[in-house]
């Protein structure tokens, strides 16, 4: 029988609903005529420069779909998750906390690095300092063993980390993970570090085992190793199954922020300097630039594939042929949106009959014959570069300039570094990507913090291609957005009911409808549910209901912790990922969702389990015994045979076709003490 509800019925207000995707840009900016430039003339484009405006993807058409109907900005970016900072520091006590960290940069105190340095040591203190049990665990090849001689081993890479935390650490060969580590060597304020997991197989194939091996004893994991992110690594992915919470930690979250920023065209104009080769292979990054930016300068091997597109004629030996369609396919994209596409004037090259390499010549960029090879960018395409970098507000430099020769053929990587270092003076936001760039800047001036910086390219170029990074994408996911709780609700005081899993959200319509004087939110992982919720809420102009798009397992804590009201209920009904593997069905209900429930629900809330299939609702019950640290009992469950009546006199669609056909439905009252 549903209990008697005293609460007066509110009036609904009109609700209020964004008209449309939020644009970046939308304005004209009038400027001198826009060229493409070369040595033999100017091909003249029209003389306007519309702002970028972006391509929409299917996501973002999604997204542009659900903003009608939903309160909350999707116009900012799509990478967020959770990180060190944003976790109860109180739950790092006495946990064992696995960190994967980048050896390069923790060896790379100089220049650029020396920032991610203090990020990366202020990650590991921040977990020691809060009581964690810290353990440490990187990798490195026999190249930079070579380079760094404090990776000669575990022993001599422990002790140099000791010297930088100021804490002892203790180094532990064999296969990293607790259960091939004696305790009785962990010291209370001891920090680990395990042996060098380059030597492991398990880890670059990303191997189930070997992951398990590697979490073993941990219950949190932290990922500070940002410039592996495109790869899937036991470390930094497979690792991520076997903890209750995989955090980014203080440097790692930083870099992906500033990831973020390259494709943000807040900063106009944009003009983007490219260098490298293989133009096939970088061609949806190239496009997506083509996109955003303002301007183009191709420099090194990619230049060559853009002159011959061009027309402008260029030795067979230097032209991708596979690439043709997707260089003219750039260029058209420039051409639409009247953006200028520049190249070198000039080259220094080598004379193929002359081994002496003292004796380069520069020559014109359009000259170019069979016998000469390009080794780098010269000095009137320099000077050109220079004319042009104070016209615009921000700079991205990725690939090297020269022409895949060798490194004293790079003089002109040097210059451009010096350029670009003016500009950033002059309140110019620089950013530069791969180790060619950022060695052209590294020691130029004192004050390194006005670059942003991102030594491995690949994983840059992943990102502008679209591509999940898969090292991001193992992290657990916190929701990235304000909710404006007092645009939904009419009343966002009063006592707060969530469903995870809301489906269609039937069960909620009908809760909403019956208690007038509670907050409805439906937590949903498929968007097309949720736009068709929202779209429904919208119709009848429902001020105590609303749905969210998110996986809630991640998210929970972070939607819910803002809400001005208190939360009262929380419902988990039949929770079915996988139909065909029965242990999928009740997954999403692990330890950080229960904890985050436990925490948040007032004094004596409720959870509210349901299931038709028993062991799902035994296992949801038992991860809920188990994790809620004594806050929750069972309030109800059917005298022990979980056959009590639904309590709320409205069931699911689910539950509706279970008892339609005669099945039974299992259900369980959780109350918090």
């Amino acid at each position: 029988m549903q209990k008697a509800c005293s609460v007066q019925l509110l009036r609904p207000s009109r609700s209020r609903r964004r008209e449309s995707w939020p644009q970046s840009g939308g304005s004209v900016v009038t400027g001198r005529p826009c060229y493409l430039r070369g040595s033999r003339g100017l091909s003249r484009l029209n003389g306007m420069v519309l702002c970028f405006q972006p391509p929409q993807s299917a996501s973002v058409v999604h997204l542009e779909e659900e903003d009608k109907y939903s309160c909350i900005d999707h116009s900012t970016s799509y990478l967020h998750v959770q990180s060190v900072r944003d976790f109860p520091i109180e739950k790092l006590n006495a946990e064992v906390v696995l960190v994967r960290l980048d050896s390069e940069l923790l060896c790379n105190p100089l220049g650029s690095c020396n920032l991610s340095l203090e990020r990366t040591v202020s990650t590991i203190k921040y977990l020691h300092k809060a009581g964690a049990k810290v353990l440490l665990v990187t990798s490195w090849t026999p190249v930079l063993q070579s380079v760094y001689p404090v990776l000669k081993s575990t022993e001599t890479f422990a002790d140099y980390m000791s010297s930088l935390l100021q804490v002892k650490v203790v180094p532990v060969n064999g296969v990293p993970g607790l259960t091939s580590f004696n305790p009785e060597r962990w010291m209370q304020n001891d920090i680990i570090l395990f042996e060098n997991l380059f030597n492991f197989k398990g880890e670059n194939a990303n191997c189930n085992d070997f992951s398990q091996k590697l979490a073993s004893g941990a219950a949190i994991f932290v990922n500070d190793s940002f410039s592996l992110s495109h790869k899937m690594l036991a470390s930094t992915v497979g690792i991520t199954r076997f903890c209750h919470a995989s955090l980014a930690g203080f440097h790692f979250e930083e870099e992906l922020m500033q990831l973020r920023k390259i494709t943000d065209t807040t900063r106009r104009p944009f003009i983007a300097i490219i260098g490298g080769s293989n133009f096939l292979g970088k061609a949806p990054a190239l496009n997506l630039l083509a996109s955003l930016c303002d301007g183009l300068f191709f420099v090194g091997k990619l230049s060559l594939q853009i002159m011959n597109g061009f027309g402008i004629p260029v030795p067979s030996c230097f032209v991708e042929k596979n690439s043709t369609k997707e260089v003219l396919q750039l260029i058209q994209t420039a051409h639409n949106r009247n953006i200028p596409i520049y190249y070198p004037t000039d080259t220094w090259c080598l004379n193929n009959k002359n081994n002496n390499h003292e004796k380069l010549e520069i020559l014109d960029s359009a000259e170019l014959f069979p016998g000469w090879t390009p080794a780098d960018i010269g000095p009137s395409t320099l000077e050109k570069i220079s004319s042009l970098i104070p016209l615009y507000k921000k700079v991205l430099w990725i690939g090297p300039t020269g022409f895949d020769l060798t490194e004293e053929f790079s003089g002109g990587a040097a210059q451009l570094g010096r350029i670009l270092d003016k500009a950033s003076h002059d309140s110019c936001d620089v950013i530069l990507v791969g180790s060619a760039a950022c060695k052209a800047v590294k020691g130029i001036s004192g004050s390194s913090s006005k670059y942003t910086t991102f030594k491995n390219a690949s994983v840059v170029l992943e990102f502008l291609k679209g591509k999940i990074l898969p090292g991001v994408a193992a992290l657990d996911k916190s929701y990235p957005y304000q909710i404006p709780w007092n645009a939904i609700f009419s009343d966002s005081s009063q006592p707060l009911v969530v469903d995870i899993g809301s489906g269609n959200g039937l069960f909620l319509f009908q809760m909403a409808r019956n208690w007038e004087g509670s907050n409805f939110l439906g937590l949903e992982m498929n968007k097309k549910l949720v736009v068709r919720c929202l779209r429904d809420v919208a119709s009848v102009d429902k001020r105590n209901l609303y749905f969210v798009s998110t996986n809630a397992t991640s998210t929970f804590r972070s939607i819910v912790s803002s809400y001005p009201g208190q939360l009262a209920l929380v419902t988990i009904q039949c929770p079915n990922p996988d139909f065909n593997i029965e242990q999928n069905r009740w997954r999403m209900v692990r330890r950080m969702l229960v904890e985050a429930i436990a925490d948040l629900l007032q004094p004596n809330g409720k959870v509210y389990l349901q299931s038709d299939v028993e062991s799902v609702l035994l296992g949801m019950k038992e991860q809920f015994m188990t994790h809620g640290k004594g806050q929750l009992v069972v309030d109800d469950d059917g005298g022990g045979d979980h056959q009590m009546d639904n309590p709320f006199g409205a069931a699911s669609d689910w539950e509706r076709h279970v008892l339609a056909r005669g099945a039974p439905m299992y259900r369980t009252m959780l109350r918090k003490v």
